[in-house]
């Protein structure tokens, strides 16, 4: 059985496993010739609703006052945008709001054969146990691949 991905989806912060993550997508999908989704998952604020939402990037990333957890977000993908232009992949800043393991899952689930790359961030011991962490939950729930880099 052969399975073709259609893209890669590789989810960013700015985390050291998370650049790393991105430079094997960016790698695989100049090899592959596929084009990639750059996913960033913002936590929804106290007293906002917990349900995963899809925002409008351009229109975030337009505005003049933004609350630091939007700052971030577009911080971070404008410095993986850039990383990709570099290199002339083609690619898609995607940004959601929401719990970052869920928010991921639910938009690969969306995608057609989508494979997903992850960084593993570096929790302790103990909150990693209480948490779990985003690139477990992906690895035991994902529908499609899942590369996870250290």
């Amino acid at each position: 059985m052969t399975f073709q991905h259609t893209s890669i989806l590789v989810a960013v912060d700015d985390s050291d496993s998370a650049a790393r993550a991105l430079d094997f997508a960016l790698e695989v999908a100049k090899v592959l010739r596929l084009p990639v989704r750059i996913v960033h998952a913002t936590k929804p604020r106290a007293g906002q609703s917990g349900e995963v939402h899809t925002l409008d990037f351009e229109e975030i990333r337009e505005q003049p006052e933004k609350s630091p957890e939007k700052q971030i977000a577009v911080e971070v993908l404008e410095r993986a945008l850039q990383q990709a232009n570099e290199r002339s992949i083609s690619v898609e800043p995607v940004l959601l709001s929401g719990d970052p393991a869920e928010a991921l899952l639910r938009y690969a689930a969306e995608c057609d054969r989508p494979m997903l790359v992850v960084g593993r961030r570096g929790l302790g011991r103990l909150q990693g146990l209480l948490m779990g962490s985003v690139s477990d939950k992906t690895v035991q729930l994902a529908n499609c691949p899942v590369t996870v880099i250290h």
